[in-house]
């Protein structure tokens, strides 16, 4: 027993890895505070770095990147004037409904279907392998078919982009419930339960924080496929922004639709940690991880 108290915290299984503060200070988990600063340091050496790169005796030319002087004026002006028939909000809401659209139809599908699959044998032997022919075809491989059959308006792109989402939601929500653990069901069972029961108040509720990772690798592909949707004749859209500048060679323009798809995808993923701790404040320590 004595042996057992002077095992390092790091040894100990669950204990952070900073709980010890005899580790050295680059095996100690860093505070709020210091990934704050590590994060404000880092991204200004990016931008120092491309400052430097860019400038007119620079290793790079404007042309290919411009400086971020350059980038700040393009944003200002898709900001205070129309971009392609429409202003910047109007471009970040048309690619929000299209891809929110997808993601949700997506959610309607996948979610049910990954749950009977890791439930229900039969519904697992019907549909799994349908799912793992269709599984590894790319998004892009759809377009094609996306026309053929909903023409070039939205409702294509949002198929192309629910293709995209629908594989996380059913793979994740199938692990979810097939990997549950039998003490539970077979307690649940002891106790009387049914089988309604226990799939909507034990499978469920203990699956809850691996189905919301579910939906946000789902949100994360169904918004990285952005661009790719709004190939399908598009009028407004940052995709479509992005698209068009660099047919036009507008590098600033071109960035600054990559950087605002870049934090709006950051929003979302920060969004969905946040509603994880809400609906699964149990999982807290999983979802940090």
């Amino acid at each position: 027993m004595a042996n057992a108290t002077l095992k390092p915290a790091w040894r100990l299984p669950g204990a952070a890895l900073g709980a010890d503060a005899t580790l050295p200070f680059w095996r100690r988990e860093p505070g709020r505070a210091q990934w704050l600063a590590i994060a404000l340091v880092s991204l200004t050496a990016m931008f120092a770095a491309w400052w430097a790169a860019t400038r007119p005796d620079g290793l790079v030319s404007a042309l290919f990147l411009p400086p971020p002087i350059d980038v700040w004026e393009a944003f200002v002006r898709l900001w205070s004037r129309p971009y392609l028939g429409s202003t910047l909000g109007q471009h970040i809401g048309s690619s929000l409904q299209i891809v929110i659209g997808g993601w949700l139809l997506a959610g309607l599908v996948g979610l049910p279907l990954g749950i009977a699959m890791g439930w229900w044998k039969k519904a697992r032997w019907i549909a799994f392998p349908i799912f793992q022919i269709l599984r590894p075809v790319p998004p892009l491989a759809w377009i094609p078919l996306a026309i053929l059959w909903l023409g070039i308006g939205n409702s294509a792109r949002v198929f192309v982009v629910f293709i995209a989402a629908i594989v996380p939601w059913v793979m994740n929500s199938m692990q979810a419930v097939y990997s549950i653990d039998g003490l539970l069901v077979r307690a649940a069972l002891t106790l009387g339960a049914s089988d309604s029961q226990i799939l909507t108040r034990v499978v469920c509720r203990t699956a809850l924080p691996t189905l919301v990772a579910g939906a946000r690798i789902a949100l994360g592909n169904a918004w990285t496929t952005l661009v790719a949707a709004e190939l399908l004749a598009a009028t407004a859209g940052l995709g479509y922004i992005a698209l068009n500048a660099s047919r036009t060679l507008e590098m600033g323009i071109l960035l600054v639709a990559m950087a605002i798809i870049g934090a709006l995808g950051a929003l979302f993923s920060i969004g969905m940690h946040l509603l994880t701790r809400w609906v699964a404040p149990w999982a807290r320590a999983g979802v940090a991880a």
